[in-house]
C-alpha cells in the first residue's frame, strides 16, 4: 500500500488480518509438523507421546533414522548436486 493514501481504520485493520492469517496459513503447518517430528509415535501425529529423536538417528521401535537411512541420504546428495549445476548454469547464462 501507499503510505501517503488515506485509508480508513477499517482498511488498515482488515488488510493486517489478512496478511497475519496469510502467514499463518504458510508457516503453521511447517511448525507442526516440525514439533510432531519428535514426538514418540509410530506416525508423527497426535496425539503427544513423548520427546524422541528416533526419527533422525534410529533408535527404538525399529525405525531407521533419516541419517541411517542410505537411499534417502543419496537422493538428497542427488538434489543438492544438482541444484550446484543448475546454480552454475543460471549464472553462466544470466
Amino acid at each position: 500500500m501507499i503510505p501517503s493514501l488515506p485509508r480508513s481504520a477499517l482498511a488498515r485493520y482488515s488488510t493486517a488480518a489478512f496478511v497475519a492469517a496469510f502467514f499463518a496459513f504458510l508457516f503453521l503447518p511447517l511448525a507442526i509438523v516440525a514439533v510432531f517430528a519428535f514426538n514418540d509415535a509410530n506416525y508423527p501425529a497426535p496425539p503427544w507421546r513423548g520427546f524422541t529423536l528416533d526419527w533422525f538417528v534410529g533408535g527404538a521401535g525399529g525405525r531407521t533414522g533419516l541419517f541411517a537411512d542410505a537411499p534417502l541420504l543419496r537422493s538428497v546428495g542427488t538434489s543438492v548436486l544438482v541444484a550446484c549445476w543448475v546454480t552454475v548454469l543460471s549464472v553462466a547464462v544470466g
